[in-house]
């Protein structure tokens, strides 16, 4: 395990202590511009491991969700979102995680992603395979769409719910759904096989960074709505575990 992975493990867990110590009690929180949540618990959490990432590697530059970016000249970038699934968060739902991602030239080199409530550890390193707590994960064999189960993270914009209701009307008799609230969790569990697909309907690449790496090590299959390896703008795609990839592009092409 190189040491980027284990200084962004160690990240991950310090954040998910905090966020463990603020589950389940009553935590004000403000809405952003894009009507998503943050609270008091988000911004320690991305404290922690700002102050932990910068203490391994000064000279890395630094994105997260909550304070953008640090504008430090690196080939290197460490994209984070401290708290994914932050609605979640605050109805006392234990679907969120902390999401950590190494990026060079807009590609992950390796994914963290936490949750503190379970004490589920998601990793991978470019290459080398993905993991949950330490054992190997592969995604799904099922090659039945009607025994899959597919999940959607999307924006919270009139556009992307809009979009969303559309894919939702295509898939819903040929499949099982779930909209879960937390796209790093999401596509963690693709990429352990407990589930088939995940569509990306609008969300950000801070959003997805970590799962795309996981998924990719785990076997699975990433592309845009048409089929094409995803470019810099990851807001539109469909990953699985590759087995019904086909069939559910022909599905939301129709």
């Amino acid at each position: 395990m190189t040491k980027e992975l284990e200084t962004a493990i160690k990240a991950a867990k310090l954040a998910g202590e905090r966020l463990e110590y603020y589950f389940e009690t009553i935590i004000e929180h403000e809405e952003k511009e894009d009507k998503s949540l943050v609270t008091k618990a988000d911004l320690e959490a991305e404290e922690i491991i700002v102050k932990t990432l910068k203490e391994a590697f000064p000279s890395h530059n630094i994105f997260s969700e909550e304070s953008g970016d640090l504008g430090i000249k690196s080939d290197y970038t460490w994209v984070l979102d401290p708290l994914d699934g932050t609605l979640n968060f605050t109805r006392g739902l234990p679907i969120f995680a902390t999401s950590i991602a190494l990026v060079k030239d807009n590609h992950p080199l390796l994914s963290v992603t936490y949750n503190p409530v379970i004490k589920s550890l998601y990793y991978s390193e470019k290459g080398k395979g993905a993991f949950w707590n330490e054992e190997r994960m592969r995604v799904s064999d099922n090659k039945d769409p009607f025994k899959a189960i597919i999940t959607i993270g999307r924006a919270r914009d009139i556009k992307n719910k809009e979009k969303t209701n559309e894919i939702l009307n295509k898939v819903y008799f040929k499949t099982h759904q779930r909209i879960l609230g937390s796209s790093a969790l999401e596509l963690a569990w693709l990429a352990a096989g407990r589930t088939e697909a995940f569509i990306s309907v609008g969300l950000k690449n801070w959003d997805v960074y970590g799962g795309l790496l996981l998924v990719e090590e785990a076997g699975g299959k990433i592309t845009d709505f048409q089929g094409r390896p995803l470019g810099d703008d990851k807001q539109y795609f469909l990953a699985s575990n590759g087995k019904i990839h086909e069939e559910f592009l022909s599905i939301l092409n129709r």
